[in-house]
């Protein structure tokens, strides 16, 4: 994994630069204002500030964690972080709490992994499959981002959050394009609301898909807080969100 040094901007848009010339995200995916006003929420709410100055052991850690949800779509151990980085295993805990602290992982109690963004091993609405692999995502926009990070194509299975109805979102162009959507008409719901240092817990749970526009809209009209501040994407624009978030990340993968 690189190592983040410094906020930059890219044409006037928030990023974080990695050396090797690598940004994260690539604004160059996002092609509508749509998707430009949600990508720069999630920057400027969670990206920015939580990437910015990460040291070159936090940065390896987190690598690692991701890896191996690439490989495996489960989070490893602690132990076997230590082992793959060379650490102490109490070395490596204080590394992903640290990383907790940045709300890069979500840990539970006894300071096991529950998540690294894009990937959750807690309940969700979300999963995603790619021939042997399968692994649970924070959100929509999450998991429309793993094809991208993992370079092949898969399969999102999801759920309407109006109306339960089951969602499939197949991709192509190793994970670039939409292919086959059932239902047609499904549409992405993205939240601005980052709450308790804890995206998982907040921005995550507002990135979600609908059936169409009249069930979003149904939605939105409940009178939760939650639906009060966003913006409606398309089922395109919200992968190149996706895209732009975790393309940068391309994880190594079994072929």
């Amino acid at each position: 994994m690189m190592t983040p040094t410094s906020h930059a901007e890219v044409a006037g848009w928030p990023a974080v630069a990695f050396p090797g010339g690598r940004i994260i995200p690539d604004w160059g995916v996002v092609t509508t204002p749509q998707a430009q006003e949600a990508l720069r929420a999630v920057v400027e709410a969670f990206i920015g500030p939580k990437w910015d100055g990460l040291d070159e052991t936090e940065s390896r850690i987190h690598g690692i964690v991701l890896s191996s949800y690439a490989l495996s779509g489960h989070a490893p151990e602690t132990a076997d972080v230590a082992a793959a980085a060379g650490l102490g295993i109490g070395e490596a805990g204080s590394v992903l709490r640290r990383l907790s602290a940045r709300d890069l992982l979500i840990l539970d109690i006894a300071g096991r992994i529950r998540g690294a963004y894009p990937f959750t091993e807690g309940p969700t609405e979300h999963h995603v499959e790619a021939g042997g692999f399968g692994a649970g995502a924070m959100c929509a926009i999450d998991a429309l981002g793993v094809g991208a990070m993992l370079e092949r194509d898969v399969t999102i299975r999801s759920a309407c959050r109006q109306c339960a109805r089951p969602l499939a979102i197949h991709t192509r162009s190793q994970g670039r394009a939409l292919d086959q959507v059932e239902p047609s008409g499904i549409v992405v719901w993205s939240g601005h609301r980052y709450a308790a240092s804890c995206a998982a817990s907040s921005l995550c749970i507002l990135q979600a898909f609908f059936c169409d526009d009249v069930h979003l809209e149904t939605w939105r009209a409940s009178g939760s807080v939650a639906a009060e501040e966003g913006v409606r994407l398309s089922l395109s624009e919200a992968l190149e969100v996706g895209r732009a978030i975790f393309g940068p990340m391309r994880m190594e993968w079994p072929s």
